[in-house]
């Protein structure tokens, strides 16, 4: 950008902890406005330091994914592994939860298929090309570890996330099956390569689901039939 020709004095790159940011940036008089791309926490926090910031702020999200009984599953699998997975889940946008139509959500096939294509993303470092997952960001935070610790009775791990090489940046993908409205891996975002699956009665329910979150950035459907999309 400085070599474009935008002053070094109107564009500063300056690396910090978040928590710097605030208590020293943010409050001065001079900063009349922030553009963030971060969590729902940080920018609370970034109001709270000062509440009088005009903030653009582009938080996280509990994205979800609806499966009809009408989808084309190969299809959507393809495209759930692929957002759920990529950049190791890393991304705002990054599908979080699986809502499946019970049809759907009882078919063994689905599961199976589904299981198998997260397990067959290699993890490691990105320089080789076979690894489609790399390092996460951060160490697992304490809500990451609360999801991977804790199940409800009637859930389980279709398949369960591992840290290879007891690395705590390297987290392979995990599947979770049976959770329910209101659970705590429906209720929050990860940031992390797990999905949450979810069973919905019809499509009125799914939406039910997704809307319930209290976060609306992201959502995909899959299916087949053209009078569910305009539902």
């Amino acid at each position: 950008f400085w070599d474009a020709g935008i002053p070094k004095d109107a564009l500063i790159f300056l690396p910090s902890k978040g928590s710097d940011i605030s208590k020293y940036l943010l409050v001065d008089e001079a900063i009349k406005f922030s553009i963030l791309t971060g969590g729902e926490d940080t920018a609370y926090a970034m109001l709270k330091a000062n509440p009088t910031l005009l903030l653009s702020a582009e938080t996280g999200g509990k994205n979800a994914t609806i499966v009809s009984k009408f989808a084309d599953r190969d299809s959507a699998i393809k495209n759930i592994i692929h957002s759920a997975f990529s950049n190791s889940g890393q991304k705002c946008s990054a599908t979080s939860l699986l809502v499946l139509e019970e049809e759907v959500y009882h078919d063994e096939e689905f599961k199976k298929t589904l299981v198998d294509a997260a397990s067959s993303m290699a993890v490691g470092s990105p320089f080789e090309f076979k690894n489609k997952l790399g390092a996460l960001a951060d160490k697992p935070s304490s809500k990451v570890q609360k999801a991977l610790d804790e199940l409800q009775p009637y859930e389980e791990w279709a398949l369960k996330p591992k840290f290879l090489e007891d690395n705590p940046y390297l987290m392979t993908p995990g599947i979770k099956y049976g959770t329910k409205k209101g659970d705590f891996t429906h209720m929050n975002e990860l940031f992390v390569p797990i999905l949450s699956v979810m069973k919905a009665k019809d499509l009125k329910e799914a939406i039910d689901i997704v809307n319930s979150t209290g976060y609306g950035l992201t959502a995909g459907f899959e299916s087949l039939d053209e009078r569910e999309w305009e539902y």
